[in-house]
């Protein structure tokens, strides 16, 4: 059955360029809000012949941006700065517009907050990707926006027809502090085979183990304190082994660099910082042993499908969110208290001096992900639902 399919959602400019005319790009279009898993599921459903509407925003737009390929139609409306203050109004009715004036057979809204208030107001069948938990993230960032986005998700979750969450503790999440009974059904991020057929080249022969972090923020929930702190109380024994930290505020001279040796714990430690996401990839194929994620609380974290794709062994919090189940509860990783720099050491202690335990993780790691997270899986999934719901 052909049908138009709309997807709405933050995206990545960048991921749909080999899909869109030839004359349609140029160097100064919007780049994007990012959105990795809705790139890469749009991705795959344009590979599959689907013909696919994504409807996106983009501070950077003002007047509405449209491109164009084979099965193809990006239309960008505008992200205002201030948008919390009328609980994006604007936003939710350009969204509104583009609903009504392309008229999807089927729409697939990304996050409980504007993408899904748009699809539930245009009426048309619709299914809602939950990404996240939003109590707990209100918990920790109590801010206005914070509050304004926990009512945006309360007023979706309330009314919502069908939503599928990323992990198990988000769908626990939903039915318990959002009223969102019926939110059963676990669908979790992609990883494209491409990740999955990566040609590992020849690890870096060194004599210490490489750790890697990749934190999209310093502070807060991502918990990068801790880990340069384990890092050094393992180093105390092991002072040969190395530490790489990507992500933005973790570059040279930056919020995390600072503070490492403000407390003299800087030493063995690569500054990194934001990082081309491929170079970031050939670096853990390469050069990384153990991937270390500190986070306190994750949906079900992209990063340590990328690690357990190319079987780099993974140590994540026991009570973080998502990342006990994307571990498959400690079979596919370590999981330990990751508010515990000494309990975090350990872990990278006992993984820098055991090969044979790093390798039989990090295959373990490859196994799960191939089962549970690869794209194709994945994508046929949805596939099923949108059927549903055009019937």
């Amino acid at each position: 059955m052909s049908y138009l399919l709309g997807m709405l959602g933050p995206i990545n400019l960048a991921d749909f360029r080999e899909h869109l005319h030839q004359n349609a790009w140029h160097d100064d279009l919007p780049k994007g809000l990012g959105g990795t898993p809705v790139n890469l599921l749009s991705c795959e459903l344009i590979k599959r012949g689907h013909q696919l509407l994504v409807i996106s925003l983009d501070p950077a737009v003002t007047e509405e941006v449209i491109l164009e390929g084979p099965n193809l139609k990006i239309c960008l409306g505008p992200f205002r700065a201030k948008r919390a203050r009328d609980f994006f109004a604007a936003e939710r009715e350009y969204l509104l517009h583009v609903i009504q004036r392309e008229q999807p057979d089927v729409i697939h809204a990304q996050w409980t907050y504007e993408y899904a208030l748009a699809a539930q107001l245009s009426g048309v069948p619709h299914v809602i990707t939950a990404h996240d938990a939003p109590i707990n993230i209100l918990r920790h960032n109590f801010i206005p926006y914070r509050i304004v986005r926990t009512l945006m998700a309360y007023w979706v979750l309330l009314r919502a027809k069908r939503v599928i969450s990323v992990s198990p503790y988000v769908a626990k999440h939903l039915r318990r502090f959002m009223g969102c009974f019926g939110a059963k059904e676990i669908i979790p991020n992609g990883m494209p085979s491409a990740q999955f057929n990566k040609k590992l080249p020849a690890r870096v022969m060194s004599d210490g183990v490489t750790f890697a972090t990749i934190l999209p923020g310093w502070g807060g929930l991502k918990n990068g304190k801790v880990a340069i702190e384990a890092f050094a109380l393992q180093r105390r024994t092991r002072p040969q082994d190395k530490l790489i930290m990507f992500g933005g505020g973790h570059g040279l001279g930056q919020a995390a660099e600072q503070w490492a040796k403000e407390h003299n714990v800087e030493v063995g430690v690569e500054f990194a910082g934001h990082t081309p996401y491929q170079n970031v990839m050939n670096r853990l194929s390469r050069e990384v042993d153990v991937f270390v994620h500190p986070s306190l609380e994750e949906a079900q974290p992209m990063v340590l499908i990328e690690a357990m794709a190319l079987s780099i062994p993974v140590i994540g919090g026991k009570s973080s969110g998502g990342v006990p189940w994307t571990l498959d509860n400690g079979d596919a990783g370590l999981l330990v208290d990751v508010t515990s720099p000494a309990s975090l050491a350990e872990a990278m202690s006992l993984l820098a001096g055991n090969n044979e335990l790093r390798d039989n993780i990090g295959k373990k790691g490859l196994e799960l992900a191939l089962k549970r997270f690869h794209l194709n899986v994945i994508t046929s999934k949805y596939e099923i639902i949108y059927q549903e719901l055009l019937q």
